[in-house]
């Protein structure tokens, strides 16, 4: 029971994330669906979570600003009718129904994979080992970069590909390439520039070395989970969530770096917060473990004071 629930949770995920694949991206409509039929059948036994629906809906701050549960019903689950989604300050959804060119109804509520996905945080953190683990790999690919957006670094021979942040500069997902005699461009890897090698470790999955995660899983409630798996299993898993990578350096020494990497899902709100310890020798055997301290499933809202208490 607790696999079938978990393939359920993770093709919801892997469709609203985007997966590997447009047909992901063309159907980022469907958990919201799936989530107005839940809602609309509990509307009709009045009921949603063993509360009043009046109670749930309140608590829960949604919102049926026009129409009726009824339209909302049968449009949601029309394939063909048309349906806008609109994400608020990163916070809040509008989700419309039109009938023809005219918009019937329109309902809110909050960006929250676990009313979304109708899915507990306890539930969530207990399935995470499972679903990384199941997470099948792709084939390793070169990455194709348009070196017009490569800059020289002022003081280093290698390229930089700048990325967005998150919260502050250093926390990004800036990429590094070197070129070598014949002009070619390629990611950097290498023992000398140790955290801007792991920066292409999480960001990306080409890089195919040996190189595990020793993951101390901090669970909701003082709990704690401890699991290994590859590093590039971790990124691959977490892209196919939908989350889009930030890594940043909190101290390094000659034998010991050690960083953070936030892999943050916008569409569902929440982000994986990860401190990774590591020695730098570990990239030129192109083997070895990181020692990782993960929080998952963290409100985006509480990102940001995690980053600062590690």
């Amino acid at each position: 029971m607790r696999l079938a629930i978990y393939r359920q949770i993770a093709l919801c995920l892997f469709l609203l994330g985007g997966g590997i694949g447009a047909f992901a991206q063309n159907r980022i409509d469907l958990v919201h669906r799936q989530f107005l039929e839940r809602l609309c059948l509990a509307a009709k036994q009045g009921e949603m979570a063993g509360k009043p629906m009046p109670t749930f809906m309140q608590e829960e701050k949604i919102a049926l600003l026009e129409g009726d549960f009824g339209t909302l019903d049968s449009l949601s689950r029309d394939s063909s009718a048309r349906m806008d989604i609109v994400m608020s300050d990163g916070k809040r959804y509008a989700v419309s129904f039109y009938s023809g060119e005219e918009r019937v109804v329109t309902i809110s509520y909050p960006v929250d994979y676990q009313l979304i996905l109708g899915v507990g945080m306890m539930e969530a953190e207990d399935n995470l080992p499972l679903a990384v683990m199941n997470t099948d790999m792709p084939s390793v690919s070169d990455e194709n970069v348009d070196t017009c957006l490569l800059k020289q670094d002022a003081t280093h021979t290698y390229y930089v590909l700048k990325g967005d942040y998150f919260e502050l500069p250093q926390l990004n997902a800036d990429r590094y390439y070197v070129r070598d005699v014949n002009g070619a461009f390629s990611l950097m890897h290498s023992r000398d520039f140790p955290t801007q090698t792991m920066a292409n470790m999480v960001t990306g999955v080409e890089d195919v070395c040996d190189v595990t995660l020793n993951i101390l899983q901090v669970k909701y409630g003082y709990r704690t989970e401890r699991f290994t798996i590859p590093l590039r299993q971790w990124v691959v898993f977490c892209q196919n969530e939908g989350c889009t990578p930030y890594y940043g350096v909190i101290h390094v020494r000659h034998d010991t770096v050690i960083s953070e990497l936030v892999m943050q899902n916008v569409a569902l709100g929440y982000a994986h917060v990860m401190k990774m310890t590591f020695n730098p020798a570990i990239l030129e055997a192109c083997e070895g473990e990181i020692s990782a301290r993960l929080n998952s499933y963290v409100p985006l809202s509480n990102v940001k004071s995690l980053f600062y208490e590690y």
